[in-house]
């Protein structure tokens, strides 16, 4: 299958920048054709081969993801060309349904995991963020480098997302959230303005300088 498109992880960054560019040159090449073929890259560079099976494991989770919405898209497609099919025959017409081979991706699809867009009017159940959230290994790794926490945020991660919660409910704006991509959105936001803010405050040490 032909892909035009795949997540680069920002958290990547630092490994990249950490090599040559003879070599960060190398890897990316190496990912740009995996991702197209999923053939192995053939290297004799044991410090890209190295750094490849690193990242290997993530693209292959989002080329399974992309794949998937791919194909859920052109089923979705031939059923809604078949239901138009029977409703002309219903109503005695004579029509001509064409249904393209190729069905058009739109930005809402990725390899970052993200996904088909839900209904922009629909209410998100607030009850169902705090799971699914948790459940998304790969945002919970993004979302543990952008804290500036570590691998310690995982911890307070549960705790958090109940508090940013209870935000939205308070500040009423429950309706700004009609998808799971909008709840990660409006989590970063608050964890950067509100929540690291209360962290922070939390950890302080007060000292007292004795007369």
């Amino acid at each position: 299958m032909s892909r035009k498109s795949f997540v680069l992880y920002t958290e990547w960054e630092d490994a990249f920048d950490g090599q040559p560019n003879d070599i960060a040159g190398e890897l990316i090449k190496a990912i740009f054709d995996y991702v197209r073929t999923e053939e192995m890259p053939q290297t004799d560079n044991t410090v890209v081969n190295a750094m490849f099976s690193i990242f290997k494991p993530a693209i292959d989770r989002n080329i399974g993801k992309y794949d998937a919405a791919i194909k859920q898209r052109k089923e979705a497609a031939l059923k809604s060309a078949e239901s138009r099919k029977h409703q002309a025959n219903d109503r005695k017409r004579t029509s001509t349904v064409s249904v393209s081979d190729s069905v058009s991706v739109s930005d809402t699809l990725s390899l970052n995991g993200e996904s088909v867009r839900e209904g922009t009017n629909k209410v998100f159940d607030l009850q169902s963020i705090k799971e699914q959230l948790l459940s998304d290994e790969i945002w919970k790794e993004s979302v543990c480098m952008q804290s500036t926490l570590g691998v310690s945020f995982i911890s307070m991660l549960p705790d958090q997302l109940d508090k940013f919660i209870a935000y939205i409910v308070s500040i009423g704006e429950e309706q700004s959230i009609s998808n799971i991509s909008d709840a990660k959105r409006r989590f970063t936001y608050w964890w950067q303005n509100h929540g690291r803010k209360e962290v922070q405050d939390e950890n302080k040490q007060v000292y007292t300088v004795p007369n």
